[in-house]
């Protein structure tokens, strides 16, 4: 059981960069902002060299391998998938009024309920995951064993949550799940439903001018503590916040093993 926790840990760890920064901060949307891609430095080109009998040689040996290879690993990952939806995810769905809105090949999802006349909506990203940072002690030098309770890091989780009424407008408030509380760090009110909901380059540029809010650690902190309470009321409570980084995870693995099956695909073709 250790060396596979520690082989998906490293995978983890060593996820490319350009997947990290889940939400960007501004401009204040209604649902996560898109994801800037930071510039990566980029390695050297690795050169080919042909050994003079002609392209096909070189090029089918190097597919061979790297299908050899993708092959492999999605063996070895799907020795470890569970078969059928965990447990946690039932006992979730079944103990609350959301439902789930899982796109496989999508990084986002969703959670949405009604309460009274209110329509909800929570969205969150596993990207979030790539932006947890190793343990001093799993890294530690001339360590060849890893403890479970050791590669189970608790990492922060974005989520945009979106009540809207009928005709009322709605209200965005930008949350981070970690253990077990749900933080809350922005509040926004649009007077148009679409605002709050709608991703297109019109309602993106009708946001750029709106005013956002104050910064919520400013407020009054009986004013915080009843948004808390208003949220908690609608589900947003313990729960959720030990759902989310559970549910990031297993989606991650579930999109990577989707990742590997893609490419051995294509490459084989």
């Amino acid at each position: 059981m250790a060396s596979q926790l520690l082989r998906t840990s490293l995978r983890a760890l060593s996820r490319p960069a350009f997947k990290a920064a889940a939400f960007a901060t501004a401009p204040r949307v209604a649902t996560p902002a898109v994801r800037s891609i930071p510039m990566i430095a980029r390695p050297m080109a690795t050169r080919f060299y042909s050994s003079g009998t002609g392209k096909k040689n070189n090029y089918y040996f190097i597919d061979s391998d790297l299908v050899h290879k993708l092959e492999e690993e999605l063996q070895y990952e799907k020795s470890n998938e569970e078969s059928a939806q965990p447990e946690f995810v039932k006992e979730f769905l079944e103990a609350n009024s959301f439902q789930l809105d899982d796109k496989l090949g999508h990084d986002e999802v969703s959670l949405t309920r009604t309460f009274g006349n209110e329509k909800i909506k929570i969205l969150f990203s596993i990207a979030d995951i790539n932006n947890a940072g190793p343990s001093e002690d799993f890294l530690a030098e001339g360590e060849e064993t890893v403890e479970e309770d050791d590669i189970a890091p608790s990492f922060p989780v974005r989520a945009s949550i979106t009540v809207e009424k009928d005709g009322k407008g709605a209200v965005t408030i930008d949350t981070v799940a970690q253990d077990g509380d749900m933080a809350i760090e922005s509040v926004m009110f649009y007077k148009e439903n679409k605002l709050a909901i709608e991703q297109s380059a019109e309602a993106d540029w009708q946001r750029r001018g709106l005013y956002i809010g104050p910064q919520f650690a400013e407020l009054d902190e009986n004013l915080q503590s009843l948004f808390a309470r208003y949220l908690e009321e609608r589900g947003v409570n313990t729960g959720l916040a030990t759902f989310l980084p559970d549910y990031v995870e297993y989606k991650e693995q579930k999109e990577y093993i989707h990742w590997l099956d893609s490419m051995k695909t294509f490459i084989s073709a």
